[in-house]
């Protein structure tokens, strides 16, 4: 089949897919050459690809580092990896750790992951954008004199779930970006709800800049006995769109865990 020329059927090269309603059209290990900060080729790694396609047919591939291919393959159909080192656990500074954390605490459940990647196909969810953690070792680019600093690079990762794979019919409500203003001025409820929460977990951070969402329930009630708003403060800090908010502001939410670095 051609492929069109038609303006209107373009779409942005290497555009990262963020707020916005996905399908996971496919979903395999393969491995990727990651480009060099000279724009040379030669990095390769073992990734997850997905292929996204989102509400207007427009198609995107992402790819997701897994791990050093010296430690992991993927299988000849791509669906599972295949362990050829020592090490049969995947390491959590991968972006696929980010992807599949942020899935979890969207709602997916974890016991319907299996090692097969492909059961993902179909599933179809809301995704913004969390921002790729800084990694030792990796000093960033020289900007020379007059040139403009690079852009920030974004994961596209999911905050809301509005189908899973194996469910049939209608979606759920189209998605919606998660609100991330700290210093909102609308007085809408679940706008004012969620700025208080974000701010209640950055003033109860630790010493070692995480803190869990017991330990925040616990304190709300005792720091937050006079406001009216406790309780929803309260349930806003256990729902899937606040995890997406505390994503988009720069932290990173493990199960219970909240850290900023």
């Amino acid at each position: 089949m051609g492929v069109s020329i038609r303006p209107s059927d373009f779409v942005e090269g290497g555009a990262v897919p963020v707020d916005r309603n996905l399908t996971w059209k496919e979903c395999r290990f393969n491995l990727f050459d990651y480009p060099k900060k000279d724009g040379t080729r030669g990095n390769m790694t073992t990734a997850a690809k997905i292929v996204y396609v989102d509400d207007d047919g427009q198609e995107f591939e992402q790819q997701y580092s897994v791990g050093d291919p010296e430690r992991f393959q993927p299988s000849a159909d791509g669906k599972t990896l295949v362990a050829v080192g020592v090490s049969e656990s995947l390491s959590k500074s991968s972006n696929f750790y980010l992807l599949l954390n942020a899935l979890i605490n969207a709602g997916f459940p974890e016991n319907k992951l299996s090692e097969d990647i492909s059961t993902l196909d179909s599933l179809y969810t809301y995704n913004v954008g969390l921002p790729e953690p800084k990694r030792s070792g990796l000093a960033p680019r020289a900007v020379a004199e007059g040139e403009a600093p690079p852009r920030p690079k974004v994961l596209s990762v999911p905050s809301q779930i509005l189908r899973l794979p194996w469910e049939k019919g209608k979606s759920k409500a189209p998605g919606k970006a998660p609100v991330v203003d700290t210093e909102a001025g609308d007085d809408s409820g679940d706008e004012v709800i969620s700025a208080k929460a974000l701010a209640f977990v950055a003033a109860h951070l630790g010493d070692d800049g995480s803190t869990t969402r017991q330990k925040l329930a616990t304190a709300i009630f005792k720091d937050l006995a006079k406001d009216p708003d406790k309780d929803a403060i309260a349930g806003c800090i256990y729902s899937a769109e606040f995890a997406a908010a505390l994503l988009a502001n720069g932290y990173t939410v493990a199960g219970e865990n909240i850290s900023k670095s």
